[in-house]
């Protein structure tokens, strides 16, 4: 009986000597650790690369880089007109100091 004890603890030292020398977890419970999920290969990179680094060059930045061109943006347009309609209407936005704020101070 004492030899297969010393049998059995001789087994569990040489397997733990291993796993230091090999660089491998030692685990002898068999207890789940997830080292095999970061063993695994980083997939970050690899999605990354899948999509081009394409700089999307804006209307603004092209008006900005060449204004001899007198280019329109024409949703730049389109907003402002919107705004103004809007002031005309009195649903612009108020004027510096008669927003909601200073009525609350007068009551």
């Amino acid at each position: 009986m004492s030899l297969s004890t010393a049998s059995a603890t001789k087994l569990t030292l040489l397997n733990k000597i291993s796993c230091a020398i090999f660089g491998n977890v030692y685990n002898p419970q068999g207890i789940r650790t997830g080292n095999k999920i970061l063993r695994q290969r980083l997939i970050g990179p690899t999605v990354n690369s899948y999509y081009p680094n394409v700089k999307q060059i804006k209307l603004r930045e092209i008006t900005r880089m060449a204004p001899e061109m007198n280019l329109i943006d024409q949703e730049e347009k389109t907003r402002l007109e919107d705004l103004s309609e809007r002031k005309k209407r009195g649903k612009g936005p108020p004027k510096k100091g008669q927003g909601r704020r200073s009525t609350l101070k007068k009551k």
